[in-house]
């Protein structure tokens, strides 16, 4: 159309439609621009979070496979071992310069504990027939007590023994100990009293056999655990902080559930 028979103010008009007409076309397609992009957006973080999830339970499920927790602690699986480890600090009952503490044995001590009793392991023959384990089953726990982690005021003792069928047995080796009869191995069994094996400082270097579940007392019965006493008492003052690692075999084997306790187990626990 020939612009000849149009005023100017016309001629403006028009070039402001075409202008507004060209803008909105413009801004539409802006709006799809970002309808896009938000929609791959969302794509894209939909796409990571189930690849994330994937992942996830991918390696739940891979680890699954090597860890299981038992009684609180990750239970590490390789063939057909099986390890875990634990550690805490004993109270040695704090220490008074002026010697008057309630113990007369240990009157240095401001407030002398009962002896504690670490469960390292045990052995669970409730199933019917199962024993405590199958021939070639083995056992092993290294324990370390120190103070303030000088090799000089520690404790080390190395139990590698046996879980097969009624019995639970090991040979203990005695590294080092402080205070003679302040650890012992405590031993519970059906039908007898609560046995104790005072380590002392004549056992350093020496390998003690020790059953902690003699034969004939069942096969199905109750629980083999592997304890030791840790009087504090002749450590006044000197808190006592330690390591236990053991591995086993056993698919009856576990770390005990009430690992540090001032009270004294019983194998029907």
């Amino acid at each position: 159309m020939s612009n000849e028979h149009t005023t100017i103010t016309e001629q403006l008009a028009a070039v402001v439609t075409r202008s507004n007409a060209l803008c909105n076309t413009v801004q539409d397609q802006i709006n799809n621009i970002n309808s896009t992009l938000n929609t791959k957006t969302t794509e894209v973080d939909n796409f990571v979070t189930q690849s994330k999830n994937e992942l996830e339970t991918k390696f739940t499920h891979l680890k699954n496979g090597f860890v299981e927790t038992i009684n609180g602690l990750d239970v590490f699986q390789e063939g057909l071992i099986k390890r875990f480890a634990f550690k805490s600090t004993l109270n040695a009952g704090g220490y008074t310069g002026a010697s008057d503490g309630p113990d007369s044995s240990y009157p240095t001590c401001f407030n002398p504990q009962p002896p504690y009793y670490i469960n390292l392991i045990e052995f669970d023959a409730q199933n019917v027939g199962s024993g405590f384990g199958y021939d070639g089953d083995t056992f092993n726990c290294d324990f370390v007590m120190a103070h303030r982690g000088m090799a000089s005021y520690v404790d080390h003792i190395v139990i590698s023994g046996t879980s097969q069928q009624d019995c639970v047995s090991a040979h203990v080796e005695v590294k080092k100990v402080m205070n003679s009869g302040a650890i012992s191995l405590y031993i519970s069994e059906p039908g007898e009293e609560p046995r104790e094996i005072p380590i002392t400082a004549a056992d350093v270097g020496k390998t003690l056999t020790v059953f902690f579940r003699q034969i004939n007392k069942g096969y199905s019965n109750g629980r083999a655990r592997v304890t030791l006493k840790v009087d504090t008492r002749p450590h006044c003052g000197s808190t006592r902080a330690f390591l236990a690692k053991c591995e086993y075999s056993s698919v009856n084997g576990r770390p005990c559930a009430d690992r540090i306790s001032q009270t004294a187990p019983t194998w029907e626990q």
